[in-house]
């Protein structure tokens, strides 16, 4: 085998890159497959959402080889041939998965629901994802590869995710996205130019000589959150789709979690009123509950009181703690508040 160049080689480990955060958001699309088109509880259901897990499951553990492959690449020479091999194989596994995936979709379309029966004697509507829902994504410093121990790129992944799962919409569908916090340089205005992102932020916040100060005021609500448009927006065409592809572009990772803040924006916000669902990607634990202002259950409580007209709250926690550990107060957070709120937990 010939060695290979220095360009080849930073051109693989850059498509690993892509290749990790890609499977991210077809794990994202796995659980929006799984819960839109297999709702019942149904015997030949249940078994295509068991074998539609077990993929799933096995596309985990693939992207924690890609990861390893990454980070052993990096160390390595340029020129070892082993490069190209490592790629290889993690590629071979990559192509296994998605035709597992594929055979298991082309199952389901098979599959004829009748939904003309009651619940009792079809089965249990499950865990079916709304289609006016509002994603609320965190876009704290961890989010950057450079800002978290395990050096990945998830704000990358939660980016292909979410534009995969605009993609599987259809006319039906209203969105909208609310990013945390809403520092201005968590927009990139670069990739944001012609387009308006809008923080919304009480003028008193200027009034402080350091926006740090005007954040940490808790009678204020600055610099905390922001939106992409403000209301729920239809995607009536691909035009619609591609405005909110620019839009995800320009989202940024800096400074702290006020995670609280932004769901209670969605929550009782009147311009969300007619929202069904809410979509939490975080990678990380809550300022209040870091700072020890509230405890988990307060911090739940305070949520499921303020959800009173029952918005299903679904949570996607990103990064290696949320697949290999349970216990800690970040991964214990987004299942608890999905568990609460007739939603799914997920981590990738």
């Amino acid at each position: 085998m010939r060695k290979f160049d220095r360009n080849y080689n930073i051109f693989n480990l850059s498509m690993l890159d892509v290749m990790t955060g890609a499977l991210g958001a077809v794990m994202v699309i796995m659980v929006v497959l799984l819960t839109q088109k297999i709702g019942t509880e149904s015997e030949s259901c249940q078994d295509l959402k068991s074998e539609l897990m077990t993929t799933t499951s096995e596309l985990v553990m693939t992207k924690d080889e890609l990861i390893k492959t990454q980070d052993e690449l990096k160390k390595e020479k340029p020129d070892r041939n082993t490069t190209f091999e490592k790629i290889v194989s993690v590629a071979s596994q990559i192509r296994n998965n998605i035709n597992e995936i594929n055979t298991t979709l082309e199952s389901i379309k098979k599959v004829k629901l009748d939904f003309t029966l009651s619940p009792q004697e079809k089965g249990v509507m499950a865990f079916k994802i709304p289609k006016s829902v509002v994603m609320v994504v965190d876009l704290s410093g961890s989010m950057a590869s450079d800002r978290n121990e395990d050096h990945e790129d998830r704000i990358s992944q939660v980016k292909a995710a979410i534009k995969m799962y605009i993609a599987s919409m259809d006319q039906d569908y209203k969105i909208d996205i609310v990013f945390f916090p809403g520092f201005r340089e968590n927009i990139d205005s670069d990739a944001c130019k012609g387009f308006i992102i809008k923080p919304e932020i009480d003028p008193k916040c200027f009034s402080y000589e350091r926006r740090d100060e005007a954040y940490d005021n808790d009678n204020l609500v600055c610099f905390k959150y922001g939106f992409f448009e403000g209301e729920l927006k239809p995607l009536l065409t691909d035009d619609d789709k591609y405005y909110f592809y620019r839009k995800i572009s320009c989202m940024k990772a800096y400074h702290d979690t006020p995670t609280k803040e932004a769901i209670e924006f969605v929550l009782s916000s009147k311009r969300y009123t007619a929202a069904e669902g809410i979509i939490l990607f975080s990678d990380g634990e809550p300022d209040v509950l870091r700072k020890k202002i509230l405890t988990l259950d307060q911090f739940l409580s305070n949520i499921r009181k303020m959800n009173n007209t029952d918005k299903k709250i679904f949570t996607v926690g990103i990064g290696q703690e949320f697949r290999n550990n349970s216990n800690t107060t970040a991964v214990k957070f987004l299942r608890e508040l999905a568990a609460g709120n007739n939603g799914f937990f997920l981590g990738f």
